[in-house]
């Protein structure tokens, strides 16, 4: 398979260098895109690393441009759900007008463990909210080859006050869902984005 150029927004965290590293091993050019330079311990001749973030369309346009897909880790927390919405949309649109049709966005907090409680549960929703509005924002774009991690829908047993799942994972695309493994699933991952990439790009037109 021949080199692609990735940029990885968000990579400063555990699933942002599980990425990094496996887009490396597998002979990618990355271009990791964060807050803080200095915080990004990995080296590698195919490793770039920039100053930028996801909340602004113009600013992604700019980091992404001359890029073949586009990844960014963005977690919803509690205390602001509604800011991931924005970098959804401001990602999508900042892609769409790079030219890129490739969109990998983890919603996941794959290293959060889920707790058997109500209590989790009522605390977990503003997270599933802005999971489920990202989905929807994804699911409304007919150019984009995207995908989107998210959590699965947990269910409560209200007899018992426990849910019935502990880790769980969905890779949503514009052709279905699959589960993601917790164990490689950078590997998995990387495989559902870089292997899939369009070659043979469309001059397309897009009305943002």
């Amino acid at each position: 398979m021949s080199k692609q150029k990735v940029a990885i927004f968000g990579a400063l965290g555990k699933t942002g260098n599980s990425l990094i590293t496996e887009a490396l091993r597998r002979k990618h050019k990355v271009t990791a895109i964060v807050y803080d330079e200095s915080k990004v311990v990995i080296k590698h001749p195919d490793l770039k690393v920039v100053y930028g973030h996801m909340m602004n369309a113009d600013n992604v346009e700019n980091l992404v441009k001359g890029h073949d897909a586009v990844i960014g880790v963005h977690e919803p927390l509690l205390i602001n759900p509604n800011e991931h919405i924005k970098a959804i949309r401001s990602v999508i649109d900042g892609t769409k007008k790079a030219g890129i049709r490739k969109i990998l966005i983890i919603a996941h907090p794959i290293y959060k463990p889920i707790e058997n409680t109500l209590e989790f549960y009522d605390s977990w929703k503003p997270i599933a909210w802005a999971q489920r509005e990202g989905l929807k924002l994804f699911q409304r774009e007919s150019y984009l080859n995207w995908a989107y991690v998210y959590s699965d829908k947990l269910e409560p047993d209200t007899r018992t006050g426990r849910l019935d799942k502990k880790e769980n994972m969905i890779l949503a695309t514009p052709t279905g869902e699959n589960q993601v493994p917790l164990k490689n699933y950078a590997s998995f991952l990387l495989d559902k984005t870089i292997i899939h990439i369009i070659h043979n790009r469309m001059e397309l037109e897009f009305h943002i």
